[in-house]
């Protein structure tokens, strides 16, 4: 079985910013997608929380989400960062 580095517990700089850049993006593209369901006018479908966010509080909320997460993991990982070269 090949290292991991996921296994040891802490959010390392680079997963910090691998998983919080991710998310991030995936939030823009929630947003985007959620725009032009709203300016097509036909509707579609999207996955039921992203739908339940958006019944919520609009396209703001579903994409704030993954946006707040990504900070969060980036927030993380630079934290972890700073605390080891001490």
């Amino acid at each position: 079985m090949a290292s991991d580095d996921d296994l040891d517990g802490e959010v390392t700089l680079i997963q910090g910013l691998k998983y919080g850049l991710g998310l991030v993006a995936f939030g823009f593209g929630v947003f985007l997608l959620l725009s032009m369901l709203e300016g097509s006018g036909r509707g579609g479908r999207v996955h039921w929380i992203i739908a339940a966010l958006y019944y919520i509080g609009g396209k703001w909320t579903a994409a704030g989400l993954f946006w707040l997460c990504g900070v969060a993991f980036i927030v993380l990982g630079i934290r972890t960062h700073l605390r080891d070269r001490e």
